[in-house]
C-alpha cells in the first residue's frame, strides 16, 4: 500500500509539471461561452430523490443517480447562507455547499445538473429536503473542492414561474417551491419597519397577512443586504420561497425586488361615509360572520380605558346612546382613550359575536379619528336587568349600587358582585395597573363595562377609580 500511495505522488508531480509545461504556449483555449446543457443524462427528478430520505437522519445516495433543476435561491443577497435551492416540475430541494459567492456560478435562474453519488438527503422533519454531505448525524455542507464534482452548470437565464397561492393555501404546498402570494400586506406593526437589524445582524420574522385574518411569518437574516430596508406600507404581491418552521409556513425573499406592495391596504377608506347607529350595526348581527357594506361608519365615546390594562390593547368600547359596541384593531391601540368622541369607518370589516360578545374586527388603525372629548353618564342598573337582557347592556357602561365584592383578596382574576340576593362575575385582567389592589370591604357603589364571557353577563372595571 505505501508504495502504491509513492507512486501515485510521483505521478501526480509528474502530471502537475507537465500540465504547467503545456500552459505555456502563445496562443489560450477559448472559454466555454455557449449557453447550453451539458451532455449529462439525468436519471431521477427531485421528488424521487426526496423520496430516498426515509427519516430525518441523513441516507447514503450509493447509486450513480443524477438529478437537474433550475436555481430558484442563491447567496447573492445574503438571505440564503451557503444553501441553494433548485427546483424541477416535481418538487424542490436545498443543496448545501460550503462555498461563499457560488452564485457567481451557480445564479438564479441557471439549470444546474447534481451527480447524487456519495451525497446524502434527509428531511429535516418538518418537510424540507436537504442534499449534501453527512455531518455528525445531519447534512453538512459540500466542500468548497469538491462542488464542481458534484454540481455542473447547465443552461442559465432560466426563468421559474411561481406557484400561485394564498395564505390558505401555503400548508398545502410542498416545501421549498418558488410561490407567490397576491393581495397581502405587512401587518400594520411591521410596516416601515427593518427586514432585520442589520446593525446587530439580527434575524427577523416580520408578519405578512391578507384581508381575510389568516398571517404568516416572513423570516430576514440579519446579514441580508437588504436587512435594513423599509418594509412597505401597501398591499401587493411577494414572490419568495415557502419553508415549513415548526411545522408552520415560513416565507423567505431573495431580495427586496420579491416584495411588491405598492396598493392601498386591506380595508383602506373608501371615501364613501354612510353613517350608522352602533345600534343599527347591532341589528345587522347574526349567529355567523358578516362582512359590513362599504362606506359604514359609526361614531361614539370610548368608554374603554386602555392605559389602565384592563382591556386588550387592540380592543375599545364604543357607546353611542344606550348601545355599545367592541372594536377591535388590526393592530394595538395607543392613541383613542378614555372619553375620546371617535369615528370609526368599519366597512368591509368583519362582525361577529366571540363567546357571546359582539365585535366588529379587523378594522384598520387608521380608520378611527378623534372628533373631540365626549361625555357617556353610566345607567344606573340591576344585576338581574343586566342578566336578563345581556345583548342589549353589553359594551355598555352601567353603574351598580350598594354592591359588594368578594372572592379573592385582590381584583386580580375572577371575583363575585353581589347585590342583595344576586350576584355576577366580574374579571379583572393580571395586567390591569389595579389589579393587585385590595378589594373593598364593605359595600361600594361599582362602574363598569357589561362584558359577555361564554354567553354569560360579568362586569369589567375600566380603571381603579370606577370602585366609588
Amino acid at each position: 500500500m505505501k508504495k502504491s500511495v509513492g507512486f501515485s505522488i510521483l505521478s501526480a508531480t509528474f502530471l502537475v509539471l507537465l500540465t504547467l509545461n503545456s500552459c505555456v504556449k502563445n496562443e489560450f483555449d477559448a472559454p466555454v461561452t455557449t449557453n447550453e446543457d451539458p451532455d449529462i443524462a439525468v436519471s431521477l427528478t427531485v421528488v424521487e430523490i426526496q423520496a430516498m430520505a426515509t427519516g430525518t437522519l441523513p441516507v447514503l445516495i450509493s447509486t450513480n443517480e443524477v438529478i437537474a433543476g433550475i436555481v430558484t435561491a442563491d447567496d447573492f443577497s445574503g438571505n440564503f447562507y451557503k444553501e441553494m435551492i433548485i427546483q424541477d416540475s416535481t418538487g424542490a430541494i436545498s443543496v448545501f455547499l460550503d462555498q461563499s459567492n457560488f452564485n457567481s456560478f451557480y445564479p438564479i435562474g441557471r439549470r444546474v445538473f447534481i451527480k447524487c453519488q456519495d451525497l446524502y438527503v434527509a428531511n429535516d422533519g418538518d418537510g424540507n429536503f436537504q442534499l449534501g454531505i453527512e455531518s455528525a448525524g445531519s447534512i453538512g455542507r459540500i466542500p468548497s473542492g469538491l462542488v464542481s464534482k458534484y454540481i455542473i452548470g447547465g443552461e442559465w437565464g432560466l426563468e421559474v414561474e411561481p406557484i400561485n397561492v394564498t395564505l390558505n393555501d401555503l400548508g398545502t404546498v410542498a416545501s421549498q417551491m418558488l410561490v407567490k402570494i397576491s393581495d397581502v400586506q405587512f401587518a400594520d406593526e411591521d410596516t416601515s419597519q427593518t427586514y432585520a437589524n442589520p446593525t446587530t445582524q439580527q434575524s427577523m420574522n416580520r408578519e405578512v397577512n391578507d384581508c381575510n385574518g389568516n398571517f404568516v411569518d416572513l423570516y430576514s437574516s440579519g446579514y441580508a443586504y437588504f436587512a435594513g430596508a423599509l418594509t412597505p406600507s401597501g398591499k401587493g404581491s411577494i414572490t419568495c420561497i415557502s419553508k415549513i418552521y415548526s411545522g408552520d409556513p415560513e416565507l423567505i425573499i431573495r431580495s427586496e425586488n420579491d416584495v411588491d406592495m405598492t396598493g392601498p391596504r386591506c380595508g383602506s377608506s373608501s371615501g364613501v361615509t354612510i353613517m350608522k347607529t352602533i345600534q343599527e350595526i347591532k341589528d345587522t348581527a347574526s349567529a355567523g360572520t358578516i362582512i359590513l357594506p362599504v362606506g359604514w361608519t359609526i361614531r361614539g365615546t370610548v368608554i374603554s380605558d386602555v392605559a389602565a390594562g384592563n382591556i386588550t390593547a387592540k380592543n375599545i368600547a364604543v357607546q353611542d346612546g344606550l348601545s355599545g359596541i367592541i372594536v377591535r384593531f388590526t393592530a394595538n391601540n395607543s392613541t383613542l382613550q378614555l372619553n375620546d368622541s371617535v369615528q370609526i369607518e368599519i366597512g368591509g370589516c368583519e362582525l361577529y359575536y366571540y363567546n357571546g360578545l359582539l365585535e366588529v374586527d379587523l378594522v384598520p388603525n387608521a380608520r378611527a379619528s378623534i372628533l373631540g372629548i365626549g361625555t357617556i353618564t353610566p345607567n344606573v342598573v340591576t344585576i338581574p336587568q343586566i342578566v336578563a337582557d345581556v345583548n342589549a347592556y353589553q359594551s355598555t357602561l352601567v353603574k351598580l349600587t350598594g354592591v359588594t365584592i368578594s372572592g379573592s383578596a385582590t381584583f386580580s382574576g375572577n371575583t363575585v358582585v353581589t347585590q342583595g340576593a344576586e350576584t355576577m362575575g366580574m374579571y379583572t385582567s393580571s395586567f390591569a395597573n389595579f389589579s393587585g389592589n385590595a378589594l373593598p370591604g364593605g359595600a361600594v357603589d361599582l362602574v363598569g363595562l357589561v362584558n359577555v364571557q361564554n354567553s354569560a353577563a360579568e362586569i369589567k372595571m375600566r380603571n381603579a377609580s370606577d370602585v366609588q
